[in-house]
């Protein structure tokens, strides 16, 4: 990967519109000077995320996600800051020169080298498929199944010879070394170095990355031997576990429908589509990853499980639940009559039917209730308290609206009141010895998006606006200097800003904004909720000033405070002087307090200089004082 000039950088940020980029991902509403949204980042009934054009941010103010449009798509689309910019780049029309090093470009060749074979291999099954006698026994197969050649073109299926080195002998003859068809997963090198056909007499699927192109394939046989399928294995270009199957044929429908559904296997995926249920994709196995679930959240939060009935089906669909709702999905489970497939059920049934099963299907904790039911957990007391056990960190991750709706179903389910499964559920809460973790905080867990700053305190408001009026008005930055030292911020998040706004601000062409090429994550976060804020008042010098003084009396305060303790340790010891030093530097303060408070500036002023010239305190940290041995 190479290095992008600031230059470019600068350029694809000034020719990219993030109202234009984040409306192909969210609907968003002109409110006033800004653009709201539902938040694509957490789940939320209300428009909390907000899009402001003027300084080309985005912010969330609920679950505080924020930053410039190469955030946005990092977040969004699980990118590289390296990927951001240059798919910007490339909407812009703006040409990245190349910097990669050696290593990279051999690495690069390798992929594209890799990307070339799985090409040629995927013509070669088709074409075997469709014209070679030995796949006369797979054609009547798929026949038998019910599947026209349009859609089996549509999902390029094709066929592996049951020879041992078709397809090494074709890609031979297209310059391609054993290695190379080995690196690709298609061939296997045995133990004696030669090297054989992988996928052998077996109907073969191509499996595609989001963007169309063939990463891998799955094979599966036309009898009873074992493995029933075989996948490609992990290589450069392919990891089943961060890819879903005809999600490429898919996102277009996820899209319009507004949801997913995910079931296990090519068959499935293939009769829903021929069905004309084509938002389906299938997780190539039989429990989701977490890629897996971050890749449908770039196209919808509501996603619909149909695997398969059988226990080994029942087992993966609550890991996925589990695992969806975390990300912060809002998922449901298709119960399939009579331990069928999705394959089987929509053959039978039809579209309508199908859709019926879809509309009627249940959610976690309905699913989860189900099973726990259908196990005879709900009839003894110990039972009982063993489903609300297993169902209670699922119901945690709902809003309040819907938790109260799920105690409800689980007293029901259960045949008890509310008050005591609601009783139960708040025992569940306690018992973690913690604040309840609500959904919006696993997402932000989920995207890297978690908010660290501190909780601020009073002073830590006011540093707060006073760091919001110097990004606008750099020349205020010798002023808060001067006050309150070369690191005026006690927050470590403000203090970040500030140190990199410093740098910011000498360059030519300075805005606030342009602070975000220095810092990451959590930083950026806050830097946009700062830029998202007005102004408070008409005098943003007049109001630096007040609020510089605010923090003076906070220092202040705090100092009294520890003076006191101070104090009384001083008189503990017998350290008559230090006694001494330490109260007359509170009856100061103490005059400067009642000074303020009176109106009698000129005293407090003067009382004040004396302070600075015997007591010197820079952020609430003395620079010079007394000898306290």
């Amino acid at each position: 990967m190479g290095i992008i000039s600031d230059e470019i950088i600068e350029d694809v940020r000034q020719r990219s519109d993030i109202v234009e980029v984040v409306t192909r991902h969210v609907s968003l509403k002109k409110t006033g000077k800004n653009y709201i949204g539902l938040c694509p980042f957490h789940s939320e009934r209300t428009p909390s995320f907000t899009v402001t054009p003027d300084k080309q941010i985005f912010y969330c103010f609920g679950c505080n996600a924020g930053g410039d449009v190469f955030r946005f798509l990092m977040l969004k689309n699980n990118l590289t800051f390296y990927e951001a910019v240059s798919s910007l780049a490339e909407q812009a029309g703006i040409t990245i020169p190349s910097s990669d090093s050696p290593d990279q470009l051999v690495k690069k060749r390798k992929l594209e080298g890799l990307r070339r074979i799985n090409h040629l291999a995927k013509e070669f099954f088709q074409n075997m498929l469709w014209r070679h006698d030995s796949a006369a026994g797979a054609r009547e197969y798929l026949s038998g199944r019910e599947l026209p050649q349009e859609l089996l073109e549509r999902f390029q299926v094709g066929f592996a010879h049951p020879g041992w080195s078709n397809l090494l002998e074709f890609l031979e003859k297209k310059g391609y070394r054993p290695k190379d068809a080995a690196q690709a997963g298609l061939v296997i090198e045995s133990q004696t170095g030669s090297y054989y056909d992988r996928f052998r007499n077996r109907i073969v699927f191509p499996i595609w990355n989001a963007t169309g192109q063939v990463i891998g394939f799955g094979g599966r046989v036309l009898d009873e031997s074992l493995p029933k399928y075989l996948n490609t294995p992990e290589t450069p270009l392919f990891s089943k576990g961060r890819t879903l199957y005809g999600l490429h044929l898919a996102r277009a429908s996820i899209r319009e429908k507004g949801y997913v559904i995910v079931v296990e296997g090519y068959m499935d995926v293939l009769t829903a589509h021929l069905y004309g249920i084509t938002n389906a994709v299938a997780s190539l196995g039989t429990a989701l990853t977490a890629d897996q679930g971050r890749m449908l959240m770039n196209y919808t939060r509501n996603v619909v499980i149909a695997y398969d009935a059988d226990a080994a089906g029942v087992a993966a669909t609550m890991r996925g639940l589990d695992l969806l709702q975390e990300l912060g999905c809002q998922v449901r489970v298709v119960s399939i009559p009579d331990g069928k497939d999705p394959d089987d059920f929509i053959k039978r049934h039809g579209y309508q039917s199908w859709e019926y099963l879809v509309e009627q299907s249940p959610s976690l904790i309905g699913y989860k209730l189900q099973q726990s039911a259908g196990r005879g957990h709900s009839k003894s007391i110990a039972l009982k308290l063993e489903v609300m056990q297993d169902i209670f960190p699922s119901l945690s991750l709902k809003g309040e609206v819907e938790r109260e709706e799920g105690l409800k179903e689980i007293a029901a389910a259960l045949n008890l009141s509310w008050e005591t499964v609601a009783g139960e559920f708040k025992k569940f809460k306690a018992s973690l010895g913690k604040k309840w973790t609500k959904t919006d905080n696993i997402v932000k867990n989920t995207h890297n998006i978690v908010r660290k700053e501190e909780k601020l305190d009073v002073r830590g408001k006011a540093e707060s606006i006073l760091l919001r009026i110097i990004l606008e008005d750099p020349s205020l930055a010798v002023n808060i200097q001067d006050e309150l030292g070369k690191e005026p911020f006690t927050n470590s998040y403000h203090q970040e800003i500030f140190k990199h706004f410093l740098i910011a601000a000498e360059q030519p062409g300075y805005r606030p904004e342009n602070i975000f090429k220095f810092i990451q994550n959590d930083v950026q976060n806050v830097l946009s909720m700062l830029l998202t804020l007005d102004i408070p008042g008409e005098n943003p010098e007049q109001i630096f000033k007040a609020y510089i003084e605010s923090i003076n009396r906070y220092i202040r305060q705090e100092r009294r405070e520890n003076l006191l303790k101070e104090i009384r340790e001083a008189e503990n010891t017998g350290n008559d002087k230090l006694f001494h030093d330490l109260f007359e530097e509170l009856i100061i303060l103490k005059g400067i307090d009642e000074a303020e408070k009176t109106g009698n500036r000129g005293r407090a002023e003067r009382l004040l200089k004396k302070h600075r010239e015997k007591f010197t305190l820079n952020n609430g940290k003395r620079l010079e004082g007394r000898d306290t041995m």
